[in-house]
């Protein structure tokens, strides 16, 4: 069957400052739509349909038919690993994480779905052409076991080495977009990892790239799939 997919959607999002004012960041208007209405519907093409979306800043606002909500009310002082905690209950078997502000087109959703690996990050291998200002605001950026090539030569799975906004600029190989992942012995990895970070009171302020970077440090491998 299809995977589930857990929505982070309780931060403010506060570099974009006026449109943010009254509204969360994953109800921001695009074209017509909410950020958030744009995702669930790309998640719905790809047969995925059990989603539960963790609000949190003006939360209210969040409320779109055919999702499962669950709230994060102390967003205003944690991160995105103690919202993907708030999830707890959801989180089994086959699940895709994806950060509540992100765009991105059908093909990567399919080349998710078509991946078999436990853990699996999306990398956008682009990202500088994007944004040439690499520093211009906090990145996830990821090192990779090798960069990302355009020849059909395929020599094995590409691996995340380290996931964070500090990486030296010879080590960047791409920036992680906000989509993961996870299933089997990776889904249980994902769990045990935040309820280490709960215990040692380290939850609150991890985010993320925290999560997953501890992971690969007790030997998890996390499979990259970079995009362009």
């Amino acid at each position: 069957g299809a995977p589930k997919a857990v929505i982070l959607a309780a931060s403010r999002g506060t570099e974009l400052g006026d449109l943010t004012e009254n509204r969360p960041k994953c109800m921001v208007d695009v074209r017509g739509k909410p950020l958030l209405r744009r995702l669930v519907d790309t998640l719905h093409s790809g047969e995925v349909r059990d989603i539960t979306v963790v609000r949190g800043y003006r939360k209210d606002m969040v409320n779109l038919p055919s999702i499962r909500l669950i709230d994060n009310d102390d967003f205003d002082r944690s991160g995105e690993a103690a919202t993907l905690s708030c999830a707890l209950d959801v989180l089994r078997d086959d699940c895709i994480i994806a950060y509540g502000d992100i765009l991105f087109r059908q093909h990567i959703m399919d080349q998710l779905l078509a991946a078999e690996d436990d853990v699996v990050i999306v990398v956008d291998a682009m990202w500088k052409e994007r944004d040439p200002d690499s520093r211009s605001r906090p990145r996830d950026l990821v090192s990779c076991s090798a960069p990302f090539r355009t020849s059909y030569i395929d020599d094995g799975p590409v691996l995340a080495r380290h996931i964070g906004p500090e990486l030296p600029e010879t080590d960047i190989d791409g920036e992680w977009i906000g989509l993961a992942r996870v299933r089997g012995p990776g889904t249980e990895a994902v769990v045990a990892g935040l309820e280490a970070l709960s215990k040692d009171g380290g939850l609150a302020g991890a985010s993320l790239c925290d999560l997953f970077n501890n992971l690969i440090a007790d030997g998890q491998e996390v499979r990259v799939i970079y995009i362009t």
